[in-house]
């Protein structure tokens, strides 16, 4: 089983990520121990930490000197990898929209348990929003996918609320959304919010 170290330097191959979205990312609980990692990390070598967008501190993974010189240098990537969108980047996303509609929102971060987002309005609307981030199997983004519909629906008790699911605007997102009948979509009164990569 690969150590968080491990999965640290894999998550940040291609794209440098802050300590926040490699918790949320790897699905770490603790980011202090993301974190203790990462210094451990670039002690060894292994990753430069430095200050990105937005004065956080992102951990960009680095390469040994292919010259033998002892040095290191950033990986670069073969091509542009569009990172994947966390489930609490989906959600922040999600947040913003429903606060310039209005609403006052209540979010569940990481894993905290209850209804992930609950919004309501001043004139009496009232949201409940299943969130879900992006994954690189197509399988476990499926299962991801019905995981957010079963658990929408054990929250359906509320006749007045509007039930939604906020999800990464992806090919299989899409896919799996065009698959569900109409009808079950109408039934449920299913709303969708796509969330795109610059959310």
């Amino acid at each position: 089983m690969a150590t968080l170290a491990d999965r640290i330097l894999e998550a940040i191959r291609y794209s440098p990520l802050d300590d926040d979205v490699l918790a949320a990312r790897l699905g770490v609980s603790s980011r202090q121990a993301v974190n203790q990692t990462a210094r451990r990390l670039e002690r060894e070598g292994l990753l430069r930490r430095r200050t990105g967008p937005g004065g956080k501190i992102v951990n960009e993974r680095l390469v040994p000197d292919a010259g033998g010189h002892g040095g290191a240098s950033a990986v670069p990537p073969p091509e542009p990898v569009r990172p994947f969108l966390s489930e609490d980047e989906v959600k922040e996303a999600a947040r913003r929209w429903l606060i310039s509609q209005g609403f006052t929102v209540t979010v569940a971060l990481g894993h905290e348990h209850g209804i992930d987002i609950d919004a309501r309005h001043p004139d009496g609307r009232r949201w409940i929003i299943e969130a879900k981030g992006e994954v690189a199997s197509d399988q476990q983004q499926g299962n991801y996918f019905l995981g957010a519909l079963d658990e929408l629906l054990q929250r359906m008790d509320d006749l007045n609320a509007t039930y939604a699911l906020a999800l990464p605007s992806n090919r299989r997102h899409r896919s799996l959304v065009r698959r569900l009948p109409a009808l079950a979509k109408r039934r449920l009164g299913l709303v969708l919010i796509w969330v795109g990569a610059g959310a």
